[in-house]
């Protein structure tokens, strides 16, 4: 079983992200630049979850251009760049 959220984190100054089990009071830093990193998004399977993984079948779709496969919270596909539709909510 996982407990920890994972997050997506942002530099606000570069835009660089990343993946991170944060804690909340920890000041995250990018490797490269130094810069402070804010958590933006929770990732999901949302904690707790029986997996660890950023993704899980049940959270992802194909991009309507590439048919790869992207995360349902996903507005962009970061493959092509197609913007998604709207998910409906049902």
């Amino acid at each position: 079983m996982n407990k920890r959220q994972i997050y997506r984190m942002r530099a606000p100054a570069s835009g660089r992200e990343a993946l991170a089990a944060a804690e909340p009071g920890t000041i995250y830093l990018d490797r490269e630049t130094g810069e402070g990193m804010e958590p933006v998004a929770m990732v999901l399977p949302l904690a707790p979850s029986a997996s660890a993984l950023p993704r899980t079948p049940d959270n992802l779709r194909a991009c309507r251009r590439c048919d790869q496969l992207i995360g349902l919270d996903v507005s962009d596909c970061p493959y092509c760049g197609l913007r998604q539709e709207a998910l409906d909510g049902g």
